[in-house]
């Protein structure tokens, strides 16, 4: 019988759930093995990953072109001027303006309805729906964009060469510590080295004596952005370090390092 999903989930977390039998069978269980890895990874990134910008209100003018993206009725109001309750206030004057129209033609006789063709309807429909989708992706990069040249650039403040250790010729890197204007720190860590199959690596700060260390995530690829503990004294943990890692479930380091160094001004 496999590990419950519970139990590696709690195991990715750092949590010491699993009894002798439990590290004996996951030791031994390649799906198990695979399941465990899988959700250490997302754990590190998830861990990683910078907080998420605050979302904002689009410009008007975007509701005036989706608007006419979707070929609504005219609405005698200026968007282009108006914040978004004022939008809101226009598509509420289109409502009463149709029911009034609907009202007033209550006397005449029905015209007679032709119905789309499905094809032509679910095109029409498609076709409004990708509109949509492109104009909020639109303002969402035009927003990202504008905050991000406003925001002031990450300070350099420590850099390393990252060196081959034993049993890794030819395997070099780079890292840096970076800090933004509101004190978040990260490390970039740049790999230059073969990555055998079935393994992954794992990013780490030690102490010089590697009597201590820290985990900061799982490196995809060849660069990787990684987000410092806040409250972690860099004076303390100072070494970078990039394992590499076999999927067993194990969230310890392994003892094989790839590169290390120490990060100086």
């Amino acid at each position: 019988m496999h590990i419950d999903d519970d139990t590696l989930a709690l195991l990715a977390l750092g949590e010491d759930v699993l009894d002798d039998g439990a590290r004996a069978h996951l030791a031994g269980c390649p799906t198990c093995a695979a399941a465990a890895a899988d959700l250490a990874r997302v754990t590190a990134l998830a861990r990683s990953g910078p907080a998420p910008d605050e979302l904002v209100a689009p410009d008007p003018r975007v509701w005036r072109r989706v608007h006419a993206e979707l070929g609504l009725a005219e609405v005698p109001v200026d968007l282009a001027g108006a914040g978004p309750d004022a939008a809101a206030g226009a598509a509420g004057a289109a409502g009463a303006a149709g029911a009034a129209g609907a009202a007033g033609a209550a006397g005449a006789p029905p015209a007679d309805v032709v119905p789309l063709p499905r094809s032509r309807r679910a095109r029409t429909w498609l076709g409004a729906a990708a509109a949509c989708l492109a104009l909020v992706a639109g303002v969402a990069g035009g927003v990202w964009w504008e905050r991000r040249e406003a925001e002031p650039p990450e300070t350099v403040v420590a850099t390393t060469d990252l060196e081959a250790l034993p049993g890794w010729t030819g395997a070099r890197g780079v890292a840096r510590l970076e800090e933004a204007p509101d004190g978040r720190r990260q490390v970039v860590v740049t790999l230059d080295a073969p990555a055998p199959a079935g393994t992954f690596r794992e990013v780490w700060l030690l102490t010089p004596d590697v009597s201590g260390l820290v985990s900061l995530g799982v490196l995809e690829g060849s660069e990787g952005r990684f987000d410092v503990p806040a409250g972690l004294n860099l004076a303390t943990y100072p070494v970078v370090d990039v394992s590499e890692e076999p999927m067993d479930g194990n969230p310890a380091h392994s003892g094989d390092s790839v590169v290390r160094g120490t990060l100086g001004a």
